[in-house]
């Protein structure tokens, strides 16, 4: 039964996400990622990003090329509640944010990222808690030799139906302290929702709606974007470890 009910709150969501989508920027964001646990406390991820945009004359999310991207993660859970995340590498291929048609025929960008970060989680009620994500992240553009420090905090709720089974709600708002004009101090923020399933002992899924606003570094006036996303992990080895809540987005 509790299956069913998973599968007709997604259809909620996507339904809700698509009224929302005229108009506006679309996007469909897909990540699979491998995962192999190294001991019980250490925990290595290597991510395969790709997203889709809609075109300059239509609404249709999966039209154009939004990313590639390649990233490697290495995890530490410390204990219950706190886990220490260091990226050591990762490429992304962005293409333009389309809001015009000479923008389809833009080349990729291509940014290397190296990011750190610690993620909390409070219990406040039975099944009920508190997440908090920091993380700092370090981009070189290398198109445009352009540089940016861009620092990002993630604060949201969690409510586990089963051991499995999560949905969580959040709200993320990221700021370039360097590397930019005053005026493109606030980067973007994320408000978004998620739930997390088990399709199979080894394989998960998450799958959600996030609201964008983002301001665009060329441009003074914000962009509103509706994204889907769905993310697939795989886990290549499982050792008895702490119980762990995953993250999600770029």
């Amino acid at each position: 039964m509790l299956p069913l009910k998973t599968l007709l709150a997604t259809a909620i969501w996507i339904f809700i996400a698509q009224t929302l989508l005229a108009q506006q920027h679309n996007n469909a964001w897909f990540r699979g990622t491998l995962s192999v646990h190294v001991g019980k406390k250490f925990k290595i991820d290597n991510e395969f990003q790709h997203r889709r945009q809609n075109g300059a004359e239509n609404e249709n999310m999966f039209n154009r090329n939004l990313m590639f991207a390649y990233r490697n993660w290495v995890h530490y859970q410390y204990n219950d509640d706190v886990k220490f995340s260091l990226s050591p590498f990762a490429y992304f291929s962005n293409y333009r944010i389309i809001q015009k048609q000479a923008d389809e025929a833009a080349q990729p960008n291509s940014e290397i990222r190296f990011s750190a970060a610690v993620e909390l989680q409070h219990q406040l009620f039975k099944k009920f808690y508190v997440m908090d994500r920091t993380a700092v992240e370090y981009r070189l553009f290398q198109g445009n030799h352009t540089e940016i420090t861009r620092l990002r905090n993630r604060f949201g709720f969690r409510y586990d139906f089963t051991e499995k089974i999560k949905l969580g709600i959040y709200d993320e708002l990221l700021f370039n302290v360097t590397g930019t004009t005053a005026e493109h101090f606030f980067d973007h923020s994320r408000i978004g929702i998620d739930l997390e399933y088990p399709v199979l002992p080894n394989l998960k899924f998450d799958i959600g709606y996030i609201r964008i606003a983002r301001l665009p570094l060329t441009s003074t006036t914000k962009l509103h974007e509706n994204n889907i996303f769905l993310n697939l992990t795989y886990q290549l080895k499982k050792h008895s470890v702490i119980k762990t809540y995953g993250h999600f987005g770029d």
